[in-house]
């Protein structure tokens, strides 16, 4: 699973706090000894970034008394990480962790939901998440959509390899690209070669020329059902993918075509969870 570095999580924190907390330190309670206390409210989350608010917690000086791991769901009114140690440290940390917490924890109670509805239909099916997080939050958002039972469709340019028109437009003609298309197979032999595709004709062709991997994109429902069944006629073990305008209020009907993999980017614009946070005097 994915973790961020120490140095990633003194990030986070300097955003916060880049030059102390004028408000405890003046109050003059620094030094006096706290408990903290995360918990869910009314509804039920699945939790992420836990590793993360532990490790925060140990950088300054908390002594944790009980957590659970990312990827565990926690029931409403309960709580799920506490730590204890100066007060300038438990008020340093606090709304850092929580961050953390309810954004990554938002992303991975979607992703639950999603994968359900989708799994309902086809027990079978992969929920993916696209490239398109917000900008400096993926290891985050990954990691919270790992939590939540999804995958990352392409954590980048670098390990997978995925063919759009962008790249189509610079081959002249089917042959050319074809040939393209055969050179890369051959120096890629580890690689999947996934294509993207908007109609049927497109599909057959590429499926022809040797593509592992059709990636449908934004076919609607009808007729993306009936693409599936007329492209697995031919090639019927062919990967397929949907993607595209797909969340948690159509996935079901989506897994409902016979794709085996969707894709989506509806997990990275969740509501954060919503979590009490607790101080009190020791």
């Amino acid at each position: 699973m994915i973790t961020l570095t120490d140095f990633e999580l003194e990030s986070l924190l300097a955003e916060d706090v880049p030059y102390g907390d004028l408000t405890t330190v003046s109050l003059g309670i620094t030094d006096r000894r706290a408990r903290i206390t995360f918990a869910t409210r009314e509804r039920p989350l699945v939790v992420s970034s836990m590793e993360e608010a532990v490790r925060l917690c140990g950088l300054y000086g908390l002594e944790i008394d009980g957590f659970v791991k990312s990827g565990t769901l926690v029931p409403p009114n309960s709580v799920f990480l506490e730590a204890h140690g100066e007060a300038g440290n438990i008020h340093r940390i606090w709304k850092s962790v929580q961050n953390l917490i309810d954004y990554a924890s938002g992303i991975a109670t979607y992703t639950r939901e999603a994968v359900l509805l989708a799994r309902t239909i086809n027990p079978d099916i992969v929920v993916a998440t696209t490239r398109k997080t917000t900008p400096f939050t993926k290891k985050i958002a990954i990691k919270a959509v790992e939590s939540g039972g999804g995958v990352a469709h392409r954590l980048g340019l670098s390990e997978s390899i995925l063919v759009f028109d962008y790249h189509r437009v610079f081959f002249p003609n089917d042959e050319a690209f074809a040939a393209a298309l055969q050179t890369m197979k051959k120096t890629n032999l580890e690689k999947k070669v996934v294509i993207e595709t908007e109609n049927v004709d497109e599909a057959l062709k590429f499926a022809a020329m040797g593509a592992d991997i059709l990636q449908l994109e934004k076919m609607p429902l009808t007729k993306l059902a009936d693409a599936v069944r007329e492209i697995r006629l031919i090639f019927p073990n062919i990967i397929l993918i949907a993607t595209g305008g797909i969340s948690a209020k159509n996935i079901a009907e989506y897994a409902g075509t016979g794709v085996d993999m969707i894709v989506t980017s509806s997990p990275y614009s969740a509501q954060s969870a919503d979590i009490k946070v607790r101080i009190e005097v020791l």
